[in-house]
């Protein structure tokens, strides 16, 4: 009798001994794709419930695909005769990109295909709003994240941008950088990748990805996740699924002067003293909640800086009003510019919408970090791999 394990998607039907060894084949890979360990022949029957021969025909396929590699025996002490073979999934027959292109800045991230980091660039800049300016650092960060022959050929790339990007992943608009899409970057950053998969997402939906597979939305079914700073957004996790809109548009609500999220960032830039800048702020605001003990009196620059933190957090208020009381989320997620000041930001804007709701809801920092949209990215990469190359549902 034919033994069958499937991890194919549900479109893969039929039962000729072609479909069914191909199906076994993508049970084994998946299992060798969890931990970085090698498994003999024997563990992997056991463990995916197939016979021996069943096994060992997967493995000659996936070997021969090359998506396995032999690894080196493990020696058995007290035990004579040959060293059973091991195998491993090869996590560097290929990798993938994720990017947060922002207005202020680009962080890159490639990985191999268990989703290992391999290389990270980062990169500030004053504003990035300027097509050419984009274009020529875009072409940069990708040069320096591929530069190394570690990972393979990259197989797959995501752009997370400050733009609603439809359910096809094109740009349907953008108020933040409109000029990056009259001069066709995206189109540009496309070239830079003939063949290769390239794919597009808002940051704030990439961000809230990132938090659900790593951080504070792992097992939340209604969550709100906001981006802070000199970039405003928000994203929904609705039912444990991120919520897109029937145009991408889910959680575009910055341009509604009702929310006060229009003129937020340019208040918030005007209230930075001419001798610093807006990280310097948010530093200094973050590491006086982080480290000055009870009662000690706060310096004029770090008082100055929580000031700012709050009057920001009154500023975006009503329009986190609006979000909380539309979808009734479990918990609220900052991230952004505004993140290394969260734990401020967050306290602050507690203070303001809390009266203003029916049930309160815990408003917390980001456990993703700052590379949140890089490494949502990098998961919207992985998926198109596992799917479109390796057959795994």
């Amino acid at each position: 009798m034919d033994e069958t394990v499937s991890t194919l998607p549900s479109t893969v039907i039929g039962t000729t001994p072609g479909v069914l060894r191909l199906i076994n084949s993508r049970a084994i890979l998946d299992e060798l794709l969890r931990d970085d360990v090698s498994r003999t022949v024997t563990e992997l029957s056991r463990i995916v419930g197939l016979s021996r021969p069943t096994v060992e025909a997967a493995l000659a396929d996936l070997v021969d695909e090359g998506w396995v590699t032999e690894a080196e025996a493990i020696a058995t002490p007290n035990k004579a005769g040959r060293r059973a073979k091991r195998f491993r999934a090869d996590a560097s027959a290929g990798s993938v990109l994720g990017v947060d292109l922002g207005l202020h800045g680009i962080v890159g991230v490639r990985s191999d295909l268990r989703g290992v980091t391999l290389a990270r660039v980062e990169e500030r800049y004053a504003d990035l709003a300027d097509a050419e300016q984009a274009w020529a650092s875009v072409q940069d960060v990708v040069r320096r994240l591929t530069s190394s022959g570690d990972g393979g050929t990259v197989l797959a790339a995501t752009f997370g941008v400050p733009a609603v990007v439809d359910r096809d992943g094109a740009i349907d608009y953008t108020v933040a950088v409109p000029e990056w899409v009259e001069r066709r970057v995206p189109g540009r950053i496309q070239d830079l990748f003939p063949g290769t998969a390239t794919f597009f997402d808002n940051d704030a939906k990439l961000a809230a990805t990132a938090e659900a597979m790593w951080g504070r939305f792992r097992g939340v079914q209604d969550g709100l996740y906001l981006v802070m700073g000199r970039q405003i957004g928000a994203a929904y996790v609705i039912d444990g699924a991120l919520a897109r809109g029937a145009r991408g548009a889910a959680g575009e609500m910055g341009g509604l002067a009702s929310t006060g999220w229009p003129g937020a960032p340019a208040r918030l830039e005007a209230r930075i003293a001419s001798d610093t800048d807006l990280e310097s702020v948010f530093a200094a605001a973050g590491a006086a909640a982080g480290s000055a003990p009870e009662g000690a009196p706060a310096s004029a620059a770090t008082s100055a800086a929580v000031d700012v933190v709050r009057a920001f957090a009154e500023d975006v208020a009503p329009g986190v009003v609006q979000l909380i009381t539309t979808i009734d989320p479990e918990v609220v997620v900052v991230g952004g510019e505004v993140l290394p000041a969260a734990a401020v930001f967050a306290a602050a804007l507690a203070e303001v919408v809390t009266p203003q709701l029916r049930h309160p809801v815990e408003i917390v920092p980001s456990t993703v970090g700052r590379d949140a949209v890089a490494r949502g990215a990098l998961a919207r990469s992985l998926t198109h791999v596992r799917t479109a190359h390796m057959g795994l549902g």
